[in-house]
């Protein structure tokens, strides 16, 4: 793995945190591998993921509908380059404010990447979002 490699790969996953706090659906979409047979993205708030880019975009144009901002801070993350492939582990720390409701939704948020170096660049295209259970007494890991 280079490390322009890693840094380019970090840059895209940071644009896409910085996009997703200002909605800035323009630039999102510039920042995905939208014909990848193997698009995937998953909410953590959907049972079931976006399959291709029309379900994604279809997501996208549902969030201005139920929240009003969002504050995005990168916590960590790790990166592994496979040739022309990527992964990446984040954990960040997200406070969403939903129409309608006083106090923000706020919390940490893990995300899995998958990225591809395509003619234009790493490009997302798999995205997984979980957020960790709470448990009464912490689980050993």
């Amino acid at each position: 793995m280079s490390a322009v490699d890693e840094t380019d790969v970090r840059a895209v996953c940071e644009a896409f945190g910085r996009a997703m706090q200002e909605m800035d659906f323009g630039a999102i979409e510039a920042l995905w591998d939208r014909d990848n047979e193997h698009f995937v993205y998953q909410p953590e708030e959907f049972e079931r993921p976006c399959r291709g880019w029309d379900e994604f975009r279809s997501y996208l144009d549902y969030i201005p509908d139920v929240v009003t901002s969002v504050r995005w801070d990168d916590v960590e993350s790790d990166v592994a380059v496979l040739g022309d492939a990527a992964i990446v582990y984040a954990q960040v720390r997200l406070s969403l404010q939903f129409k309608g409701v006083d106090d923000p939704f706020e919390g940490d948020v893990r995300f899995s990447y998958g990225l591809r170096r395509t003619a234009a660049g790493w490009r997302l295209f798999h995205c997984h979002e979980s957020r960790q259970l709470v448990l009464e007494e912490p689980a050993d890991g």
